[in-house]
Formats: structure tokens, sequence, C-alpha cells
């Protein structure tokens, strides 16, 4: 197909201006879809999709050029080559465009022509690639499984295809097959059905067999094992599945000393994920030790990556315009501090949409988080299934790289004694309803406790009032604070994560305010403050002036709330 396109550009200028030009080169230009087709329920769609400035898709070709004097070029055509690859082009656009856009049906000898022509290609090995072949013979099959006299000549074309090419390593050569005895198990057989899964099982133990060097490939072991995990599926047998995939967990062990330690890791994680999904939990819980070790052992193979970088002195012109001494007061300072540390949401989704054009493969990879002890932890798919994770993440990241402002912010405030523990709890503290007289004590005592320098006491001590806060923010708007306990006995708090999507607080932070407080406290691919502090997760010296700046800030956001008497 790509040598007739190649040798329709070279003709003549002047026959380009012929509208068969343009059929012609919108029946090479449509490509056959493998998974979901942007326009619906066709074969063929379009070869490129982009989006304009406005973020709309549009389509090269488009559907608009698929007219119905192009459809009866096509139905001309097919009549007139003798060519199977041709006659199987045109005749495939005629079978899945005329009924929809010329609105008439098709001639009596469509059908016919097209699982013919299929069948020859198929035989024959005309296409370029056996790859090629897969897909033609899959659309072969759609055609014909309602068909029992092409339904047989579509299986035995398969079978004698796979005998052509029996390589071991092909996996798109000898999966498709099964994949269509999973997907349409009544156009098979027993004897049929029972016949390919043994081909499969003998194809697993010969991949299970080490070569003259030792050598296997787990990752072909995976895919021949997933296809009878699948089939096994179908008939719940569970046993079988926990078979097939402990030699998939086997194969990787045995190949262990040629992988990286974070390889290793992520593919036990995906066996482990296996066991999960087939519901083998017992597996999947043992396996679920194994992963951790293998993640801890691969943080000794990281080496840290230190980047020096100059501030430049209008950064500096700023903190001092904003918190310092050029700033006019006190209240300025404050209302300054707590608004630029707030991330802008939609600015924020722009930013990273402009990183993922300029760096697009850093996002098309899955990205795995780990905790300080190399306990995996979250995973964050490519961008563009996974983007509400990666804006988390990418929001998180920034703060990390702003710490320097958020410390010059602070010592500014601090040298103008705008910030002080009175101050704090005069203008802050006690004016808010959220905080209760018996908790300004503690308050009190964790503010001398970051302005001594001493920030994991204060980050431990804080913490919980902040939390408090919030549950009385929500319990003082008109809403409950409690859920039912899972057997149903009786009510325990909701989750200070539960808490932060309550609609109170969006009223009184804002969406990028309530956003931005998950990010910091709560959100295992943010920052994630509180929940690593409370359940121990990172030693002390993780709660340093970068967390405890963080927090303080979030309390004085806390402090800015009062109430509104509605009239």
């Amino acid at each position: 197909m790509h040598d007739v396109e190649g040798a329709l550009s070279a003709v003549e200028e002047c026959e380009k201006n012929n509208p068969e030009y343009e059929y012609e080169i919108l029946a090479f230009g449509l490509q056959p879809q493998h998974a979901n087709n942007p326009w619906g329920n066709f074969y063929y769609g379009p070869r490129i999709t982009l989006s304009d400035e406005n973020g709309n898709p549009f389509y090269i070709p488009s559907f608009a050029q698929i007219t119905p004097n192009a459809i009866l070029y096509w139905e001309q055509r097919y009549k007139e080559t003798s060519n199977p690859l041709l006659t199987m082009r045109y005749a495939s656009l005629v079978w899945d465009f005329k009924r929809s856009i010329a609105k008439t049906n098709f001639d009596n000898d469509l059908y016919r022509v097209l699982v013919d022509c299929l069948l020859a290609v198929c035989n024959e090995d005309y296409e370029t690639h056996p790859t090629i072949t897969v897909n033609d013979l899959e659309h072969l099959f759609e055609l014909a499984k309602n068909q029992q006299e092409y339904l047989i000549k579509c299986k035995s074309a398969y079978c004698n295809f796979e005998k052509r090419h029996d390589d071991d390593k092909a996996v798109r050569c000898w999966s498709s097959r099964f994949l269509m005895m999973l997907k349409y198990k009544k156009c098979f057989s027993e004897e049929e059905k029972q016949n390919i899964v043994r081909e499969h099982e003998s194809r697993l133990t010969r991949l299970n067999t080490p070569d003259k060097n030792g050598r296997i490939d787990p990752w072909i072991i995976e895919k021949q094992a997933m296809l009878l995990a699948d089939y096994y599926n179908t008939l719940q047998k569970k046993e079988e599945i926990k078979r097939v995939l402990s030699v998939v967990e086997k194969a990787f062990v045995q190949e262990k000393k040629h992988m990286s330690g974070l390889q290793f890791a992520g593919n036990l994680e995906m066996i482990q994920r296996l066991y999960s999904h087939y519901q083998l939990h017992d597996e999947a819980k043992r396996l679920l030790f194994d992963v951790q070790k293998a993640t801890e052992q691969s943080i000794k193979e990281m080496n840290p990556q230190k980047v020096e970088f100059d501030i430049p002195k209008e950064v500096f012109e700023q903190a001092d315009l904003m918190f310092g001494e050029k700033c006019s007061s006190d209240e300025e300072r404050w209302n300054n501090f707590i608004i630029y540390f707030i991330p802008n949401k939609t600015q924020e989704e722009a930013n990273l949409k402009e990183l993922a054009r300029k760096y697009p493969f850093r996002f098309m990879m899955t990205t795995k988080l780990m905790d300080a002890k190399g306990r995996p932890t979250s995973t964050i798919g490519p961008i563009g299934e996974d983007f509400d994770s990666n804006l988390t993440h990418h929001i998180a990241e920034n703060m990390n790289l702003s710490f320097h402002f958020l410390e010059m912010a602070i010592k500014r405030l601090i040298q103008t004694d705008a910030i002080t523990t009175a101050k704090i709890i005069d203008n802050f503290i006690m004016p808010c309803p959220l905080f209760e007289e018996e908790r300004y004590n503690i308050i009190r005592e964790s503010l001398d406790f970051f302005f001594n320098g001493n920030y994991v006491l204060f980050c431990h001590l804080i913490v919980p009032q902040i939390e408090n806060a919030i549950c009385n923010l929500v319990e003082l708007s008109g809403l409950s604070a409690l859920k039912q306990q899972k057997n149903n006995k009786g009510f325990q708090l909701k989750t200070l994560d539960d808490l932060l999507r309550e609609q109170p607080v969006v009223d009184a932070f804002t969406e990028d305010g309530s956003y931005y407080l998950r990010i910091v406290l709560t959100n295992q691919l943010g920052l994630n403050i509180r929940n690593l502090l409370c359940h121990g997760l990172l030693p002390a010296e993780h709660f340093g002036y970068g967390a405890a700046g963080r927090l303080l800030h979030i309390l004085l956001m806390i402090g800015k709330v009062r109430f509104v008497e509605v009239k």
C-alpha cells in the first residue's frame, strides 16, 4: 500500500487536479483501526488525529472527504482490478462506507469478492510483513464468523499461516487465533478449542526451557501465560490460572541476574497484580512481601543528583515587595503570603500540557513512586491516560522546587515582625472559630518550636490541630464529620482527605485552596505530610523547614476563616 501511495504522489501535476486522483489518495490514506475508531463503528479511520487551538480534534484524512462519489469510484475500481491487494482495499472501503454514506445497498458479489481476496492475500502472504497479515486475518474472521463455509476457510488460513510463521518469538503471529477463540467461542468446536489450548500449553513448556546459554525470555512467557490464564478464567479453573502464573513468576526470578533491581521489582509488582486480578489473593499477598524486598534493594542502585543554581536578584526584590520592608502593612504581608503559595489549578494544567508538548517522551512513560524505605506506593500512568495524577505530581514537584522562595518569604515575615507567636495567636488563632480555646496553648507551644528552629516538634504538634480545625469547619457548616463503620455497628470520624473534599471546605478556601490542602496533607502523589507523619512512614529529619513552612502557611490559611452572618 505504501508503494501505491508513493507512485500516486509521483504522478504529473496535471493528473492531481482530477477528482479520481483525490479518491485514490483517500483510498490509501485511510487506515484500518485496531483500537477505538473516533468515527464510530467503521473498520477504516483517519491516519492522524490532531487538536486545534481550542482542543477540538480534527483528522487527516477527514471524514467529510468520504463522499458518495468517492465510494462509487472505489466500487468501480474493485470490479476492474485483478491484484488481490488492490481489490481487497477498494472492496473493503465500499463494504465499510457505502450503506452509511451513499445510502444504497451493496452489489450482490461484494461480500464474495472481499472475502475471497482476503483469503488470497492471507494464504499467499501478499502483505509486506506477517503482522499486517494478522490484521487481515482478524478482519476476515469478523466478516466470515457467521458464514460457515467461509469460517472454515478462515480457520484453515489461520492454521496454515501459523505453520508458515512458526516463530515462538513472534507473539502477534501466534496469539491472534487464540484471541479469536476467546472472543468468539461459538465459532469453535470443543475439539478445536482443546487442540488450540494444547498447542499453547506446548509453547509455554517450550518457552520455559532454557536455551544453550541457559536463558529464557520471561516477557514472552508472560504473554503466553496470559492467554492461557484468560482461557482458564472463563472456565473458573483457578488452579490452572495459578499454575501458568507461577511459571511466569519463576521465569522472572530465574532471569533476575540479567535485570536491574528496579526492573526486577517492577516485574514482580506486575505479577502480583496479575495474581490479584485473577482473585488469587493468597498468592498476591505472598508476593507482596517479595515486591517490598525487591524495591528496598533497588534503592541501592539509585544515585542522588545534585543541581546548583543561582537565584536572580529580581526574586529577592519581589520577596521584599510582597513580604518584606517594602510592603506597606502586616495585613498586606499576610494576605500576600497566603494567596501566593496556593497553586492556581487552571494555570498549572496549562503549564503541564505545555511541558507535555515540549517533552512528550517523559509523559508517555509510567512513573513509579516509592517511600523512604523503597516500598512501592503509587503508580502514575502516561499523561493521556492519567492526567489528574500527573497534575498532582507536577504541582507537588513545583512545591518542592519553590521551597527556597517559601523560606525567603517566611524569613522576611519574621524580619519585619509580621509573624511572631503572639501575633499569630492574636490575629489568626483566637479570631478564628475553628480553633477551640482549650487548644490555644498547644498551638502557642508549637509556634514557639517553629520560631526556635525545632521544626520536627512543630510539625508533630500542629498537624492534629489543623485536622481538628478542618473537622470543626465541616461540623459548624451543618454537616456531619462521621461515617458508618464497616461492620455497621457504630460510627467513626471521616478521614482528613474525605473532610477536605466536603463543600464547606471548598466554600471557605475555594477549589484551588481545597485542592492545595489535599496535595500538602493527604494526597499520596503529593507531599502527603499528614499521613506520612501520623503513620510514621518517614524518619524525623524529613519534617524539617520545608514541611514546617507548608504547615505554617496552612495554619495561617485556616486562621483567616471567619463566621459570616447570612441574612
